[in-house]
C-alpha cells in the first residue's frame, strides 16, 4: 500500500483492510481523524469508478465561488480561454488603474486550478502571470476571458485510466515536448510545453518561456525536448522508488530537425549555446534511459501548452490530455470493497 502526507492530511492507498490497520496503528502514536474514503483532496473532488476503472479529478464546487467571488456567475461560457491574437503584450498602464482591478486575485486562483485538474488552461494562466506587476484592461479582459472558459466547462475534470497488475506487465512511460519559436512579443523567447504520462494518464506538464532567445525553430525544440527528459526521468525514479516495473521511457518529439541533432554525433557549431541540454538528452538515449521518437503534429498532445489554439484543434488536444466530463455510467468504489486500491482513505493527524 501507499501513504502519502501533506502537513497534517494524509491519503492511505491500498485495500480497506490494510488502510484501516494502518490508521490504526498509527493512531497508537498520534491523535487521528479518519475521514473515510476519500471524496476531496486540498480542495480537488475525486472520483473513483470501479466499472470504469477510472480516477476523476474536478474542482467544479472551487470554480463556482471564483465566479461568484469575481462577480461573473451569469456570465456567457466560451469555447476556448484565450482567443488567437491579443496585444496585451504591448500595454503598459499605470499604477492607478492597477490598483482598481482584481487581477492578482484571479491569476493566483487560477494557478490553483492548473496545479489540481486543469491543465488546460495551463498557457494562458502562464501568460498572464507574466504581468502580475504590470497589468491593465486588456490584461483584465482576458483573465476574465478565462473565467467564462470555467463557465461553461466547470465540469470538466482530469481523468486517469486505472490499469491494474494483471492487465500490463510493464508500465508505459511517456513524455510529449514541443515549442513554439519566438513566441513573446517582448523578448522574442520561444514557449516550451511539456506533458508526462503514464499508461496514457497524465502525471505532470508545464508551460513556461525557455529563458534563452534560441536561434531557430529547431533550437527552441531541443530546449523543449530537455525539459520533457527531465520530466519522464522523474517519473521514473518515483517508478523506481515505488518498485514499479516499466518500459524505456519515451520521449516524443513532432521535430525530425531536432530529433536528428540529438541522434547525429559530433559538434555542431551553430548550436553551441544549448549544447548541455541537447548533450543531456543524447547522454540519456545512448544509455538507453529514454528512447527519443517522432510523432505527427496533430498528435502532439504538448502543442496546448505553447500557443492559443483554435477552437476544434483545442478541443482535440484537451481531449488527448483526459481533460472532459466524467461519464456516468458505473459507480464510484465503495469503501468496502477490498478491490478500491486507487485511493481509498483520507486522514487528519496530530502528534500526541
Amino acid at each position: 500500500m501507499l501513504l502519502t502526507v501533506y502537513v497534517d492530511d494524509l491519503l492511505l492507498m491500498g485495500t480497506s483492510q490494510r488502510c484501516e490497520a494502518v490508521a490504526t496503528q498509527l493512531a497508537t502514536s498520534f491523535e487521528l481523524v479518519a475521514l473515510g474514503p476519500v471524496k476531496y483532496l486540498l480542495g480537488v473532488e475525486v472520483v473513483v469508478d470501479r466499472e470504469l476503472s477510472t480516477v476523476f479529478f474536478s474542482q467544479a464546487a472551487y470554480i463556482e465561488e471564483l465566479l461568484r467571488r469575481f462577480h461573473m456567475k451569469d456570465c456567457r461560457g466560451v469555447a476556448t480561454p484565450e482567443g488567437g491574437t491579443s496585444d496585451i503584450d504591448k500595454e503598459r498602464v499605470d499604477a492607478t488603474q492597477m490598483n482598481t482591478l482584481p487581477y492578482r486575485e484571479i491569476i493566483g486562483a487560477l494557478q490553483y486550478l492548473v496545479s489540481g485538474s486543469r491543465p488546460d488552461i495551463a498557457h494562458v494562466v502562464r501568460r498572464l502571470g507574466q504581468y502580475m506587476s504590470n497589468y491593465g484592461a486588456n490584461h483584465f479582459a482576458q483573465a476574465k476571458r478565462v473565467l467564462r472558459y470555467l463557465k461553461a466547462t466547470k465540469d470538466f475534470g482530469l481523468k486517469m485510466k486505472v490499469t491494474g497488475s494483471a492487465e500490463v506487465e510493464l508500465l508505459r512511460l511517456e513524455a510529449y515536448s514541443d515549442a513554439d519559436y519566438a513566441n513573446d512579443q517582448q523578448d522574442r523567447q520561444s514557449i516550451s510545453g511539456y506533458v508526462t504520462m503514464l499508461n496514457g494518464s497524465v502525471v505532470s506538464y508545464g508551460s513556461r518561456k525557455q529563458g534563452l532567445n534560441a536561434q531557430s525553430t529547431m533550437e527552441a525544440e531541443c530546449v523543449a525536448m530537455n525539459e520533457g527528459a527531465r520530466d519522464v526521468m522523474w517519473l521514473r525514479g518515483l517508478c523506481d522508488e515505488l518498485m514499479w516495473k516499466y518500459a524505456v521511457p519515451t520521449l516524443w518529439c513532432d521535430n525530425t530537425a531536432a530529433i536528428s541533432l540529438f541522434k547525429r554525433p559530433g559538434k555542431h557549431n551553430g548550436s553551441k549555446h544549448i549544447e548541455n541540454r541537447y548533450h543531456y538528452v543524447r547522454n540519456l538515449e545512448e544509455r538507453e534511459l529514454i528512447a527519443v521518437r517522432h510523432c505527427r503534429t496533430d498528435q502532439m498532445t504538448a502543442d496546448i501548452f505553447t500557443k492559443p489554439l483554435a477552437r476544434i484543434k483545442f478541443a482535440q488536444f484537451r481531449e488527448m490530455l483526459g481533460v472532459g466530463r466524467r461519464d456516468q455510467q458505473g459507480g464510484a468504489v465503495e469503501a468496502e470493497d477490498d478491490r478500491a486500491a486507487s485511493v481509498c482513505m483520507v486522514v487528519m493527524f496530530a502528534a500526541k
